[in-house]
């Protein structure tokens, strides 16, 4: 068994590295990445241990920051690999199927996507799976405090850890409810000093950090961020119709991480289990069964790694019906091999980020289309995400000011502009002032005046851009599909340059090379590497048409070309 640790989690690194992303990537990587660099409080629920050890990671000289932190992706999901391993050594598992198995699991789609980017859920697994080790170790009364501990440490990385925490909970009360009666203070008390990493969120709130997301600086604002208050919208309030779609899609995903033809074989293994193990059958059972009721009923585009503890439990039981298959088999269970060579084959396309530069070149030219000393709203988090880290980690475009203007829906963004450009604050302290009485009411669900806000947001916005003539503006959102953008800058015209809209007073057009952008185009294009490459096409065509209307046929002719050039066809 030993050897083949030696062997399964090696390759499961390697796999890893190899397919690593190698830049800044989409969705949360660049604020992930600068959040750990820079000790931010990062978005909810906090990730205080992930944010600790990414700055740790993030010191060591090789590579960019952003490398170094994804490297910690890699090699915490190696771990969990592991940590598999040496779980199903200790239920005593047919050596064959639980290297096979465990390897497998790493190489299913949920698992090795997050495996190869910057992203908090690697971590998840390992603290997941070293909860379902405690249980099993917890046989033996020594390990009890440590299970305690590692249940309350899972916790701080990721909510969707409750499902693993809550089944590892009921495995002790059916297994051990005489030894919990009567240590439960202790117990509790471990519980608790595992969940101590989130008092960083505070004490690091205290010092004032660049950005402090939740400004988790008194009880209130740190229940609401670890909480996910922000989030609730999306969390179990979805039409029946949208839960059922996604449980289907997540039935297919479970399926596809089994690789279908372990499906039986993981309900072979929780009959057995429960035959042997009555409480950890349970607990895996309710633990699969939790995370995919939280899973199905929040609606987020990247909720694939939302199931990596359903993955995780139905793992462990289809090691347990390949370990009685295996001794049935004899030395046809080398067929068990083919379990991790399927995973590599089936997801090796979907998975892999080797050569994705899409969030990097996409940020950097839509940074590129701004004039100097320019102020750019924007709505889209992948153009925001990789700029914050290209900002502040980098040092790209210091004269620039970038502003989410989702974010300033929330009171302590506030305190992030006025670290990062304190200018803007003190020119806009007028209306910045009348839009928080607002935003106030709003976020202790007082608000009756929902008319009111709006009017002070968007006004709050347009300042942004009037209240600096010397600056030129800037956004990314589009005039007529955006319903903030249809009550902001009339008096303007919206003039694509790039992938901005510049915010003109005169109705002149200036000249813009788009033979500056550096486009790469990724092997494999998800839904979300699509949407962020089709901006390109978006911002062309509107450029495009106009200069068509105002006879620059040569321009448009142009602009033409090195569309058809980069992207290999019109648009």
């Amino acid at each position: 068994m030993r050897n083949l640790t030696w062997l399964v989690v090696p390759f499961g690194l390697a796999v890893y590295l190899a397919t690593m992303a190698p830049a800044v990537g989409l969705i949360d990587s660049g604020e992930l990445a600068a959040g750990c660099h820079l000790l931010n409080i990062l978005h909810p629920t906090g990730y205080p241990l992930y944010t600790v050890l990414g700055r740790l990671v993030s010191l060591i000289p090789v590579g960019s920051v952003v490398n170094r932190v994804a490297g910690m992706s890699a090699v915490l999901a190696a771990a969990g690999v592991g940590l598999l391993l040496l779980l199903f050594r200790r239920m005593k598992l047919d050596p064959v199927a639980s290297a096979a198995v465990a390897l497998g699991t790493g190489l299913s789609l949920p698992v090795w996507s997050v495996a190869v980017d910057v992203e908090v859920y690697a971590l998840s697994l390992a603290l997941g799976v070293l909860v379902w080790l405690s249980v099993e170790a917890a046989r033996d009364r020594r390990f009890l405090l440590l299970a305690a501990f590692l249940a309350g440490l899972a916790l701080t990385n990721h909510m969707s850890a409750t499902s693993i925490v809550a089944g590892a909970g009921l495995a002790f009360v059916v297994e051990r409810w005489q030894v919990l009666k009567r240590r439960w203070f202790v117990l509790l008390l471990f519980f608790l000093l595992g969940l101590s990493p989130y008092l960083f969120l505070v004490l690091r709130a205290r010092a004032g950090p660049l950005l402090a997301w939740g400004n988790p600086v008194d009880l209130e604002r740190f229940w609401w961020h670890v909480t996910g208050k922000q989030y609730r919208v999306w969390m179990f309030s979805l039409p029946f119709s949208e839960v059922l779609a996604n449980a289907g899609r997540g039935l297919v995903l479970l399926g596809r991480s089994l690789l279908v033809v372990l499906v039986p074989v993981a309900g072979y293994g929780l009959v057995k289990l429960y035959r042997a193990r009555r409480g950890l059958a349970m607990g895996l059972a309710v633990s699969v069964l939790l995370c995919f009721l939280y899973a199905v009923n929040y609606s987020i585009p990247d909720i694939e790694a939302y199931f990596i503890p359903c993955v995780v439990g139905l793992g462990i039981l289809a090691a347990v019906g390949s370990d009685a298959l295996c001794r049935r088999l004899g030395r046809f269970r080398h067929a068990f091999w083919l379990v991790p060579v399927a995973a590599l084959a089936l997801n090796f396309t979907s998975a892999s980020r080797r050569g994705h530069h899409v969030a990097l070149d996409g940020a950097r030219n839509t940074l590129a289309s701004a004039a100097d000393s320019a102020v750019v709203l924007t709505e889209w988090w992948d153009f925001y995400s990789p700029s914050l880290y290209l900002e502040h980690v980098e040092g790209a475009r210091p004269d620039l000011c970038v502003i989410d203007k989702e974010l300033v829906r929330r009171s302590w963004y506030f305190d992030y502009l006025e670290n990062a450009y304190p200018w803007l604050v003190e020119n806009s302290s007028a209306e910045i002032d009348r839009y928080r009485v607002y935003l106030d009411r709003f976020e202790h669900g007082t608000l009756r005046d929902p008319a009111g806000i709006q009017g002070a947001f968007t006004a709050l916005l347009e300042s942004f851009v009037r209240n600096n003539p010397g600056r030129p503006g800037y956004v990314t959102f589009d005039p007529y599909t955006d319903r903030d953008a249809r009550e902001m800058f009339r008096d303007r015209r919206w003039t694509p340059v790039g992938l901005l809209f510049e915010l003109r007073e005169d109705t002149l057009m200036p000249p813009f090379d788009y033979d500056r952008f550096r486009v790469r185009l990724p092997a494999r294009a998800d839904p979300r590497t699509q949407a962020n490459l089709s901006r390109y096409s978006r911002f062309a065509r509107a450029r495009f048409e106009l200069l068509s209307r105002a006879g620059r046929e040569d321009e448009a002719a142009a602009l033409r070309e090195w569309h058809e050039a980069a992207f290999g066809r019109g648009w």
